[in-house]
């Protein structure tokens, strides 16, 4: 079958769902599912940006299949214990193994949460959030709390602002949303739904909608669905040709190497277990992926260092058997890179093209107009920024995250996190 007729015929709801499990603890990178799950790791990559595209050109399902990632913290979990129906709020220790860590009284959270910054903010979670009527349960982003909230100029009108995490918020103090934040003890944004019987049997939904909640002075609440009110972020007949035109391209390169062959790199370990945190050393660097051949050099370059580096701190010095066992292992990944090169270049290959694809998309969702400004905190003031990034998914549960990785990641790596102290 032509990789072709595979695209088109597996549905949107196929493609999404096969991205994440029953509960919401991690998000995948769009084009990480290639170093996941190999050739069909690629294909569902492609359907994204092909669903995608089909979406922002005619500006039809996009607001019910794209939310937008904000970047609060802690994740707070919280609602109706479908049991007891009680309200309980958690961190994502509510889906424990073991423990359902899911708290509905003051005494449990200091049991289970005694973090002092932690503890304080689910203490206020579970005061407050039991005010706006939630019915089931619910996944959001903590986005402050009252001490949080700073007045700052930027572009000499006063604003509130909060930094949950890496990006810092802003909205004009005297605006219809800054008297709502102003007011407000603490202030959220849902994003995921739970449904199931127990807690040990919730299965997640991507999307949350507040539509039906109770307002209350104590909480500012929103959900994340994307919204694009002023339709700027619809493609061009021009934009949308030169994204199919990405595609085919994609297509190309991926035919010319078959399923067996593109996915060898999956039976090496050490290409599994490494290549990921090195590319997240490059973009900590500001480094993209680059060209497939010079990144496969590198990468062969950082594992062995790493490996030298594992040597240098054995007891036993170079000559001890752990020392030989990691010896043997630069051998054999560098051998395998020497007999698979070719495989390697064309898995390389897909993986960039992909991200080159998803950035043209990005470039498109944000222009969204959004009421809560976007900014990064510089040593000259504000810098105006994009969102984290967005989250693609389907009605059965599965999703991956699109963002500018050089952008966002790389801030987010070096930023200072303080919302657990």
């Amino acid at each position: 079958m032509l990789i072709t007729e595979v695209i088109q015929r597996r549905t949107w709801q196929q493609v999404l769902a096969e991205a994440t499990g029953d509960k919401n603890t991690h998000l995948e990178h769009l084009e990480d599912l290639i170093l996941n799950n190999g050739y069909d790791g690629a294909i569902s990559a492609l359907n994204y940006v092909n669903a995608l595209r089909g979406m922002l050109y005619t500006g039809g399902e996009a607001q019910s299949k794209v939310t937008v990632k904000w970047d609060g913290a802690p994740a707070v979990i919280c609602g109706i214990d479908p049991v007891d129906s009680k309200f309980f709020v958690g961190t994502k220790a509510v889906f424990g193994k073991t423990e359902q860590k899911a708290a509905k009284t003051n005494a449990e959270i200091d049991n289970w949460y005694p973090g002092e910054g932690l503890n304080k903010k689910l203490k206020l979670a579970l005061q407050h959030l039991s005010k706006i009527g939630i019915k089931n349960v619910l996944q959001g982003d903590m986005m402050f709390t009252d001490d949080s909230i700073e007045e700052k100029e930027i572009g000499g009108e006063a604003h509130l602002t909060f930094t949950p995490n890496t990006i810092t918020y802003a909205v004009p103090k005297e605006s219809d949303l800054g008297n709502k934040i102003g007011r407000a003890k603490i202030g959220i944004v849902f994003h995921t739904t739970y449904k199931g019987e127990t807690l040990t049997d919730l299965k997640a939904e991507f999307g949350a909608s507040v539509g039906g909640f109770q307002e209350s002075m104590d909480v500012w609440f929103d959900d994340a669905y994307y919204k694009d009110v002023g339709g700027k972020a619809t493609l061009t007949k021009q934009e949308n040709a030169v994204i199919i035109d990405g595609i085919n391209k994609s297509k190309t390169t991926l035919g010319k190497v078959d399923k067996e062959r593109f996915n060898s790199f999956l039976t090496q370990p050490d290409l599994a277990e490494w290549v990921k945190p090195f590319i997240n050393k490059k973009i900590t660097a500001g480094q993209s992926v680059g060209e497939p051949v010079q990144f496969v050099k590198d990468f062969v370059a950082y594992f062995k260092e790493r490996m030298d580096k594992e040597i240098d701190a054995l007891k036993g010095g170079p000559e001890s058997p752990a020392a030989k066992k990691r010896i043997e292992r630069n051998l054999k990944l560098e051998q395998f890179v020497d007999d698979n090169l070719n495989n390697l270049l064309a898995v390389m290959a897909v993986y960039k093209q992909v991200i080159q694809l998803k950035l043209k998309l990005l470039k498109k969702l944000e222009l969204i107009e959004q009421n809560v400004g976007t900014f990064l905190k510089t040593d000259k003031g504000y810098k105006v920024t994009n969102p984290e990034g967005f989250v693609a998914f389907g009605i059965e549960g599965g999703a991956v995250k699109l963002n500018d990785r050089l952008e966002f990641n790389q801030a987010n790596f070096n930023a200072v996190k303080n919302w657990s102290k």
